[in-house]
């Protein structure tokens, strides 16, 4: 959200007041002076939004860097389960590859008249 000043520097420095014979035109001093407290004032407003919401968003940066830290724990476990049950599938196809060679040899022996239970 930018703020809207009036002023700049360079236009306080070179402001320039009309004399009267006493002095400067009170008015137009009153004038400038309440000029120059608004644009304080509107900056005073946009630093403390400014600054709630860094606080708004540090602290949501916090939550999600926390967020972040168990979501990386727990993919490492999932990636280390995993990993245990690409062994494990491994395995069972091994020992699936080995009943259905034992079903062949069976067959062949009964084919053969050989009961594979009396041997």
């Amino acid at each position: 959200m930018p703020v809207e000043l009036k002023l700049d520097a360079n236009k306080i420095l070179h402001k320039q007041f009309e004399g009267s014979k006493p002095g400067y035109n009170s008015l137009q001093v009153d004038t400038f002076l309440d000029t120059v407290i608004s644009d304080y004032e509107n900056m005073e407003k946009y630093i403390e939004s400014t600054d709630a919401k860094v606080k708004e968003l540090t602290s949501l940066t916090e939550t999600l860097n926390s967020k972040l830290s168990r979501t990386e724990a727990e993919l490492a476990v999932m990636k280390e389960k995993m990993k245990n049950i690409a062994d494990n599938e491994n395995a069972s196809l091994s020992n699936l590859d080995l009943l259905k060679r034992i079903s062949a040899l069976e067959s062949a022996l009964y084919k053969a008249h050989i009961d594979p239970n009396t041997i």
